[in-house]
């Protein structure tokens, strides 16, 4: 399926797009909310300013992939590989990541807010910035992870160890770091 067909499709009201193959495509400002894309393929593809919101994009390949100042609010991206994929200043509250690989991705300026990331590999992410506000980090591995002026209010069973802090960073206690660190 190509891309016009897919937004042709989307117009007329089918929502299901299991296994479908988008990688390396530009759906730059679709509107693809309520979507099922789960199981996919969108590998490098550039969804800068799309709506994803409420969208299944769960068990898919998803390596590469641009969410610039997209709304992946309350969407399922979990067991997914997002490896290397920039999340910059995307709307991700309450969004569930549960047990994907996040491995370098870029989340800066990402608001995170009541997003469940359970058992989530964020080693060497990017999450400077980030609003984690009453996130759910069970089992998730921060090694390396900056979270430089981050917001960790109200996290839940963070375990930042190995993590990066350079400045300004509220802890989950509502402590504030203001020094560089790397958390133990």
């Amino acid at each position: 399926m190509d891309i016009e067909e897919l937004l042709e499709r989307y117009a007329a009201g089918e929502r299901d797009f299991r296994d479908v193959d988008l990688s390396y495509s530009d759906l730059i400002d679709v509107n693809l909310s309520d979507t099922d894309l789960s199981e996919s393929d969108i590998s490098a593809t550039n969804f800068t300013n799309a709506n994803l919101s409420r969208a299944n994009l769960s068990k898919s390949m998803v390596m590469g992939a641009i969410f610039e100042c997209a709304d992946l609010s309350y969407a399922n991206l979990s067991a997914s590989d997002l490896t290397e994929c920039d999340f910059s200043d995307a709307n991700l509250v309450g969004a569930n990541f549960s047990g994907s690989e996040m491995f370098t991705a870029i989340l800066r300026g990402a608001n995170l807010t009541g997003v469940c990331l359970n058992n989530v590999s964020l080693n060497h992410a990017n999450l400077a910035g980030a609003n984690l506000t009453d996130a759910d980090l069970s089992g998730a591995s921060l090694d390396r992870a900056n979270l430089t002026g981050a917001n960790l209010t109200g996290v839940k069973n963070a375990n930042i160890s190995g993590a990066i802090i350079y400045t300004t960073t509220t802890m989950p206690d509502g402590n504030v770091v203001e020094h560089r660190q790397i958390c133990e």
